[in-house]
C-alpha cells in the first residue's frame, strides 16, 4: 500500500562501513536523529556550437549528493564519530588520523498503517548513499534545550530500492514493549551534564561560582575537494583542504567585569593561546561544587592552542536582558572527539 504521507515513526537512519554493497542490513541504527535531509545536484555542463543557436550537449557530470543529520547528544556515540570511523566510533577521532575514511548511509521508509514502529517489518524501500564523507561538524551546548549536533556528508552515490527484505540492524519495536520491556529511550544531555575541565582565559580567571557560562558551540568544515583522474568517472578522492578552522564559541554571564573583559591595546600582545577541553557526562551535576563529579560519555578536546579571534559584549538593553560576553576562538587541525558509549540500544 501506498504512504498518503511519511512521518518520524516510519523513518530510520542507519550508518555502514563504505564498500558493503548497499546491503541494509549491515547497517547500524542511528538513535535520537530528529531530522534528516538528503540533496543532489545533477552538475551539468552547457556546451554550444558555431552555427547553432539550440544547445549542442547538456553535459551531464557525476552528481553531487550531500545528507545532513540532526539529532541530540544522548548515552549512545555521536553521528560525526560514526561517519569518520565506522570501525572503531568509540575510540579518539581525530581530523588528521581519520580524514581519509568513508561510510554508507542508509535511510528506510515503512508503511505508515501497518508499522508503528520502523523495526516492526521490513521497510517498503530505502536510499543507499555509497562512499559518503564527512563534510562538516558542529555541536551545541546550552542551558536551554538539549545538547545537539549537525553532521554533513558528501558523496556521489544514491539508490533508492523498493522491496528491500531486510531492515536496518537494532531498530526499535513493538514486540519488544509487548514482551513487558520498556520501549526504546534516550539519556538526552542537558546543561546538568556539562564539566569544562580546561577552561580559557578570562572566563578561568573568575571563581567557581562566577562561571555562568551560557552556550559552547564547536564548529568544523572540512572543505572536501574533488581529484579526478583519466579513466575514471567517479573522483579519485576527496581530500580535506589543510589547515582546516576549529571554531569555538563560548558565552558567558557577566559577573565580574575587570577580569572578564579583555583590553585591545594597539602596542601591546593581546591574546595568547588557550586550551579548551570539556566532557559531557551520564551524571547530573547538580552544584558548582561539585563539578567533575560526572562520568565522561562524550569529551570533546580542542588542544592547546586556541586564539581568541573577538570578543562581543552582548543583552545591554532595556528590556531586562542579562549583559553576557562571547569570546570567539579558533585553532586549527585540532578537534579531538572520544566516545565512551555504545553504537546504540
Amino acid at each position: 500500500m501506498v504512504n498518503k504521507r511519511t512521518y518520524w515513526a516510519v523513518e530510520a537512519l542507519g550508518v555502514a562501513a563504505e564498500g558493503l554493497g548497499g546491503t541494509i542490513s549491515n547497517a547500524q541504527y542511528v538513535p535520537g536523529v530528529q531530522s534528516v535531509g538528503i540533496t543532489t545536484n545533477f552538475n551539468l555542463e552547457q556546451i554550444f556550437q558555431l552555427g547553432q543557436l539550440e544547445i549542442y550537449q547538456d553535459l551531464e557530470e557525476v552528481p553531487d549528493v550531500e545528507v545532513s543529520v540532526e539529532r541530540v547528544i544522548d548515552q549512545f556515540t555521536c553521528m560525526y564519530a560514526r561517519t569518520m570511523n565506522v570501525g572503531a566510533p568509540g575510540n579518539k577521532i581525530t581530523i588528521s588520523g581519520d580524514q581519509n575514511n568513508k561510510c554508507d548511509v542508509v535511510f528506510s521508509v515503512n508503511n505508515e498503517t501497518t508499522d508503528d514502529v520502523a523495526g516492526d517489518d521490513n521497510p517498503d524501500s530505502y536510499v543507499w548513499c555509497s562512499g559518503m564523507f564527512c563534510s562538516s561538524a558542529s555541536f551545541t551546548f546550552g542551558v536551554d534545550g538539549n545538547f545537539t549536533e549537525s553532521t554533513t556528508l558528501v558523496g556521489n552515490h544514491k539508490k533508492w530500492t523498493a522491496a528491500p527484505g531486510a531492515k536496518i540492524q537494532n531498530l526499535p519495536t513493538d514486540a519488544a514493549v509487548l514482551a513487558g520491556n520498556a520501549p526504546t529511550a534516550g539519556d538526552v544531555k542537558k546543561r546538568q551534564h556539562f564539566t569544562m575541565l580546561s577552561i580559557p582565559a578570562p572566563i578561568s580567571a573568575l571563581a567557581a561560582s562566577e562561571k555562568a557560562i551560557q552556550s559552547i558551540s564547536v564548529s568544523v568544515d572540512f572543505g572536501r575537494e574533488e581529484i579526478n583522474a583519466l579513466g575514471t568517472r567517479l573522483p579519485y578522492h576527496r581530500f580535506v583542504t589543510f589547515p582546516v578552522e576549529v571554531s569555538c564559541e563560548i558565552e558567558a554571564l557577566v559577573t565580574d567585569v575587570t577580569d572578564m573583559t579583555m583590553n585591545a591595546l594597539p602596542n601591546a600582545a593581546n591574546t595568547t593561546a588557550q586550551a579548551i577541553k570539556f566532557v559531557v557526562g551520564d551524571i547530573a551535576v547538580t552544584d558548582v561544587q561539585t563539578i567533575g563529579a560526572s562520568t565522561a560519555v562524550h569529551t570533546f578536546d580542542l588542544g592547546a592552542k586556541n586564539r581568541v579571534q573577538s570578543v562581543t559584549w552582548n543583552g545591554v538593553d532595556t528590556g531586562g536582558g542579562n549583559a553576557s560576553i562571547t569570546y570567539s576562538f579558533r585553532n586549527f587541525n585540532k578537534l579531538d572527539y572520544t566516545s565512551a558509549g555504545t553504537l546504540n540500544t
